[in-house]
């Protein structure tokens, strides 16, 4: 006889309404971890088959808004990866304090997921968390910490790629917007951006190189002015300081791309929602899916042994913010 969920309330003594909250994995329920349990023990004790009964892999996001545009790309393409491995996706949103570390430790030991992706701002206090756990798990993104499981995008590599592809347009007097040069993966790009000039015989300028700990593209195009900076494009380490710095330049009668070009590192929302859309270089969903298999290998224990993988296939998607230098006479933001 089947299982119904009515079946796993009377047998723990809760409401039909509580069992369906726990079993859907409501975000917003406020059923207490001790009764979780009971409900999710009871539920595999009577044999309960249904389609929220998935095996689970967690997703979570450190440090960073829950609709950040960049990580809801990632997100998507995590969870249709997990789907076809048989798994379902569940999303937390941690902040860097000890109150969400402690609620993170409690959600690992409450044993829902087998695996955990780790993203976002990355420090030592969540990475510590996750390895004392010992739960499979893959930090997905730039860290500098050795003897872990690490999927991280080839940020070097990502850089100076799109750098090239400005420099082929004719463009020498390249701008670099960031954020903190404190984040491993923004000095990352920083090689990059240098690497590229370098290849090419142009000296960096110290004075082309902004960073901006808000990420705030529009700010730093304002700075850029303010300081008397001439530049003929600008490469954007993500896409919203691409965006940022496109809304300064078209509200002070800039045109991109004749007048400026701009090309972003990564993906979100922001390059097709942008008029024009951001040209930006990007490394493929389908490289970006391996933090999926490199989970499932180590919950499998196929290979557990702490390694970084380094995910460098790359392509461009051409948007609509880059052209040849050859129209620029002089650079419309200076002075």
């Amino acid at each position: 006889m089947r299982v119904t969920k009515k079946d796993i309330a009377e047998y723990v003594g809760v409401s039909r309404s509580a069992v369906s909250l726990v079993l859907n994995n409501s975000p917003s329920s406020t059923i207490s971890q001790k009764t979780r349990e009971k409900i999710l023990q009871a539920a595999k004790e009577l044999g309960y088959v249904g389609p929220e009964i998935h095996r689970k892999l967690c997703f979570v996001l450190y440090g960073r808004n829950p609709d950040d545009p960049r990580y809801m790309y990632d997100l998507k393409i995590v969870e249709n990866a997990a789907s076809r491995l048989g798994y379902s996706l569940i999303f937390m949103n941690i902040k860097a304090d000890p109150q969400d570390h402690n609620k993170l430790s409690k959600f690992i030991q409450s044993k829902e997921a087998e695996g955990y992706v780790v993203t976002g701002d990355l420090d030592d206090a969540v990475i510590d968390l996750v390895l004392n756990e010992n739960v499979p798990y893959v930090f997905y993104g730039g860290t500098e910490r050795e003897n872990a499981n690490i999927v991280v995008l080839d940020h070097e590599k990502g850089a100076c790629e799109a750098v090239k592809h400005l420099i082929s347009f004719g463009h020498r007097r390249i701008a670099f917007f960031s954020g903190s040069l404190d984040m491993h993966v923004h000095r990352k790009n920083l090689a990059g951006y240098c690497r590229a000039l370098e290849e090419f015989g142009i000296p960096v300028d110290k004075s082309l190189i902004q960073v901006s700990r808000e990420e705030d593209g529009y700010e730093l195009c304002g700075r850029m002015q303010v300081l008397g900076i001439d530049y003929t494009a600008i490469f954007c380490v993500n896409t919203v300081i691409q965006f940022g710095a496109l809304q300064w330049l078209k509200e002070h009668g800039v045109s991109v791309p004749s007048q400026v070009s701009l090309v972003g590192y990564g993906y979100s929302e922001l390059v097709k929602l942008s008029k024009p859309q951001l040209s930006t270089f990007l490394v493929t969903p389908a490289a970006r899916e391996k933090v999926v298999s490199r989970l499932v290998d180590i919950i499998h224990k196929k290979d557990v042994s702490p390694q970084v993988v380094f995910l460098s296939d790359l392509e461009c998607y051409k948007g609509g913010t880059v052209a040849a230098a050859a129209v620029h006479q002089h650079s419309p933001v200076s002075g």
